[in-house]
């Protein structure tokens, strides 16, 4: 389960045309804003993806 939403969240980052907050990659996969947070905090933490906060959004986007 942990590997598929790893895919979906990198399907729809590298897709994007910009970072994509927590609450919309959520919606574009079907889950809750804690499960993504969590699956992104994680994968940043590996140095997958890159995260900056706007205000209290957190918006991420692939690690270049």
């Amino acid at each position: 389960m942990t590997e598929e939403i790893n895919s979906q969240i990198f399907k729809i980052l590298k897709e994007a045309e910009h970072p994509m907050s927590t609450k919309d990659i959520g919606k574009a996969i079907g889950k809750s804003w804690h499960t993504i947070q969590e699956h992104c905090l994680r994968l940043q933490i590996a140095g997958k993806v890159s995260c900056f906060r706007v205000g209290r959004v957190n918006l991420w986007s692939l690690k270049k």
